[in-house]
């Protein structure tokens, strides 16, 4: 089986492993760790220091580690990710429609950036058909660039850049069988919270706050003896120096242990304790967020990965304040490993190794296609050293290795076409789809008018109208009706209005004229003669009212029924 060398670069400490590659269950040949030096890292980017390359190379020689393919592991708030559901495609469909799509997916401009996938799983549909959710995820050309000189420089070969998001991932859904989980990797300057259900990745949140703080307040009480950045993590590591909770509020599910303390080393350990109070509250947020989200399916247990998983007492902290039990992950039982030869906590390298089982990509197609063009090259000088002695040996060699490019080459179009055709036909149905449900929802969107209310309007009229009000007047439009209205005094007036507002077909209702005095001016004919030929005024109220009719909204049936 292949080997594979496995890095993830820290702000601290540089984590390298030896393994088989793309293994389900892998075996661990080596692992070291080195330190990084300052000012190598920045939020993922790497800076051009030769120096460090040919530490990490002096390392791999000094462990007698030969394999020259190497992936990377990266943590950066710069790579996107976006989880999409996807029809199930083969694997080349699929990568096809991802590349196509990923405008959609991404508002960037992706001339910049570099494309990668992982298929999470399989949705499977009551009324649609099964369906893939994929994580898509986008990294800046920059930053795969970055490794891809350190790689070079150190005397590898980079196959592929994974988010150290999915490297988690891959190797702890296999740990995760059972109950829900939540895997959180801490290392110095950021944090990724992961939730596993069944095997299935449910949630996964950045934050950007690690244990730096901590540490750098380690480094400041022991400035006088220089103490660096991994002296200090051991520090940590060896001896208790945080509090189980963050205040007196907190409720404890694991005791504290019991100090003889001077008041000094108390305020240190409260003000190791406070550095650390962004994190928990940060991943506290998140845990709150998933079970207020799936309380059939609560977080039962929290594992502590990474670099900042080692500092004693942070598993009680994380316990008593998030009310889960929280333990460190010292040993992984999908992964085989001699832990003699190797150097620190298991733990540490959860996402080196990740990243050797199924890394995201991010390489892009033209540095694999320079790299085997390297290799024709290279084989193109071997044999032009075997028989430069004969001229005519050397002149066939050379057109060999023109013909071999020109062969290359055509075959490279021939599976970039293979690739991207199927692509092409899922797009154009997907554009005549689209087009088709405009036309559909413009044609029925343009049956719709709000006179459409005039029938319910009057049916509501006529059974809900008091029956000593006397209609004057009627006249309507596409938009409202305008009434006349005639009534005892104005208290049966305010009982009309009053019952017109509550007509499921109106929007508004409006007030005209109401003035006793104004009827024989509207109404000449509404006086009436006595028996002895006298006329007698009429005294009931003469109103008008304008309503406005309620706009036709579509239902989700009659929606339905027009797609």
């Amino acid at each position: 089986m292949a080997k594979i060398v496995s890095i993830e670069i820290g702000y601290s400490l540089t984590r390298i492993c030896e393994m088989d590659y793309r293994a389900k269950s892998p075996r661990i040949y080596d692992y070291a760790s080195v330190t990084t030096p300052q000012g190598i890292i920045e939020d993922g980017f790497i800076t051009d220091d030769v120096q460090f390359a040919l530490k990490l190379k002096d390392t791999l020689v000094g462990k007698k580690i030969r394999t020259k393919q190497v992936v990377f592991s990266v943590t950066s708030s710069k790579i996107a990710t976006r989880e999409v559901m996807l029809p199930m495609l083969k694997p080349n469909q699929l990568a096809a429609l991802v590349k196509s799509n990923a405008s959609e997916y991404f508002p960037i401009d992706l001339s910049e950036y570099e494309i990668a996938h992982q298929v999470l799983g399989v949705v499977k549909g009551e009324d649609k058909a099964d369906r893939y959710r994929v994580m898509v995820m986008a990294a800046e050309k920059k930053l795969v660039e970055g490794y891809e000189r350190l790689a070079t420089q150190a005397g590898l070969r980079l196959v592929a850049l994974d988010y150290s998001g999915n490297s988690i991932y891959q190797i702890m859904r296999n740990e995760c069988k059972d109950d829900t989980e939540m895997i959180i990797k801490v290392d110095e300057r950021a944090t990724i919270a992961t939730v596993i259900n069944e095997q299935n990745l449910v949630l996964q949140r950045n934050v950007l706050h690690g244990v730096d703080g901590a540490v750098q307040t380690i480094m400041r009480v022991h400035q006088q003896e220089k103490m660096l950045y991994k002296a200090a993590l051991e520090h940590l590591k060896g001896k208790t120096c945080i509090k189980i909770a963050l205040s007196e509020n907190t409720r404890i599910l694991e005791n504290e242990d019991t100090w003889d303390e001077s008041e000094k080393a108390a305020a240190l350990r409260q003000e190791l304790t406070d550095s650390l109070a962004m994190l928990v509250n940060n991943i506290a947020r998140v845990a709150d967020l998933y079970n207020s989200k799936n309380i059939d399916a609560p977080i039962k247990r929290i594992r502590l990965i990474g670099l900042g998983a080692d500092i004693s007492g942070l598993s009680k902290l994380f316990t008593n304040e998030l009310g889960i039990r929280t333990t460190v992950m010292n040993n992984l039982e999908s992964i085989d490993w001699d832990r003699a030869g190797g150097e620190g906590n298991p733990g540490r390298y959860i996402a080196c190794i990740g990243a050797g089982i199924s890394p995201a990509g991010f390489v892009s197609e033209e540095s694999a296609k320079s790299d085997l063009q390297r290799v024709n090259y290279r084989n193109v000088a071997i044999l032009g050293g075997v028989f430069c002695v004969v001229v005519a040996a050397t002149l066939w060699v050379m057109a060999l290795s023109t013909y071999n490019e020109a062969l290359e080459a055509q075959r490279s179009l021939q599976r970039l076409e293979a690739e991207y055709g199927p692509a092409e036909n899922v797009y154009n149905t997907y554009n005549n789809m689209v087009a088709f449900y405009k036309e559909v929802e413009i044609g029925y969107k343009s049956t719709l008018h709000p006179n459409d209310n005039l029938i319910a309007f009057l049916e509501e009229l006529e059974e809900k109208l008091p029956a000593d009000a006397e209609l004057v007047e009627f006249t309507s439009n596409g938009e409202q009706a305008t009434l006349t209205m005639k009534v005892v005094d104005k208290e049966q007036a305010a009982k009309v209005i009053q019952t017109l507002r509550g007509f499921d077909s109106v929007l508004d209702v409006s007030i005209g004229a109401l003035d006793k005095e104004d009827i024989d001016e509207a109404v000449e004919d509404a006086n009436e003669e006595t028996t002895d030929g006298e006329a007698v005024e009429d005294t009931r109220v003469l109103f008008s009212i304008v309503c406005t009719y309620k706009p036709m909204v579509a239902t989700e049936e009659a929606a339905g029924t027009a797609q």
